[in-house]
């Protein structure tokens, strides 16, 4: 079976780059319709994006979008989760543990906050809670999940969040540390500054922070800091890796194999990297496959390199999740 267990249906900041993609998303369903290039084709292709805009992410034309994808790439199970700072009620949380100072860092994650807050938590759940039995129709099985960002003491929040809706998978991250976010564009060069090892040391505290508050049912890219372009030799980042393998394995929690961070990455290797991969695998950690979607042409992306990969290092299985219980599906 091919499942896809980490999939967004929008992620801001709302930039030239970000329409671009959208458009990009629309324009295979127009193809057969008009000459790519006329001006005709134009005019459908920016109908559409308006049309895609006013609506906002939680439609059934925008998730139609990701539905015939799936089909497309043979994919059965889909996990559609949003991170949190995405809806409104809960930047209050944000803002009490992100530095949104007055200072040139504060200034822009500020900012960045007010540019990817947009929609409601409640919205979400109850769109793709009635999209389920259509999904079902086809075949697919549509799974709702939310990914979580961890913070010392917000654990409180977090709890609330997870007890108020069905979710179907809950996902731990850590995007901030000490207040500072490295997928912020603008918070990038404060990370380039950093000694690494020291910086790696505090992410992956952190991470076992998140991973002994017992709240989730999966960490979301396990080494993700390395996303914003810069990694210590990573012989030196062993014993932190052992670390965190032994926590999720003590604990009974999952992680994944991410094949989104590959792209992003300047280092172009999948979260978590080979080597940590391996040593999961040695502390018989769960794994479950991800794409980290942000748009219906990503849904399965790189995900039968991901299943060859784990297959590389020993992994025989491959966990899937429905009402926040753990099933294991054999690694075909």
């Amino acid at each position: 079976m091919k499942v896809d267990f980490h999939v967004h249906l929008e992620e801001g900041p709302y930039s030239l780059d970000w329409l671009l993609t959208q458009a990009e998303s629309l324009r295979p369903p127009m193809e057969h319709d008009e000459v790519m290039g006329s001006r005709k084709w134009a005019s459908r292709l920016t109908t559409g994006l308006a049309e895609r805009l006013q609506q906002g992410p939680y439609s059934r034309d925008w998730l139609e979008l990701y539905r015939l994808r799936a089909k497309q790439a043979g994919i059965q199970q889909v996990c559609v989760v949003e991170h949190l700072y995405r809806f409104l009620e809960y930047r209050p949380y944000y803002e009490q543990y992100v530095h949104i100072g007055s200072d040139r860092l504060g200034t822009a994650q500020r900012r960045w906050l007010g540019q990817v807050a947009n929609d409601s938590l409640d919205s979400f759940v109850v769109f793709l809670q009635k999209e389920r039995l259509r999904w079902a129709e086809d075949g697919i099985e549509l799974r709702v999940g939310i990914e979580l960002d961890y913070f010392s003491g917000g654990e409180d929040t977090l709890r609330h969040v997870i007890n108020q809706y069905p979710w179907d998978v809950c996902i731990g991250s850590v995007h901030f540390l000490e207040g500072w976010g490295y997928p912020i564009q603008d918070a990038r060069e404060r990370f380039g500054r950093q000694e690494l090892i020291g910086l790696y040391s505090l992410y992956f505290d952190k991470l076992e922070q998140a991973i002994e508050s017992q709240l989730f049912d999966v960490i979301a890219h396990i080494d993700g800091i390395k996303s914003f372009g810069v990694r210590p030799d990573e012989t030196s980042l062993l014993p932190y890796y052992q670390r965190v393998a032994r926590a999720l394995g003590r604990r009974g929690i999952a992680t994944e194999i991410n094949t989104g961070y590959g792209l992003a990455s300047p280092l172009r290797e999948f979260s978590p990297s080979y080597r940590f991969l391996e040593i999961l695998f040695q502390n018989e950690v769960p794994i479950t496959l991800a794409s980290s979607a942000t748009a219906p042409d990503q849904v399965g992306q790189q995900l039968d390199e991901a299943r060859a990969q784990l297959k590389r290092v020993g992994y025989t299985s491959f966990a899937v999740f429905e009402k926040r219980k753990r099933s294991m599906l054999a690694l075909e």
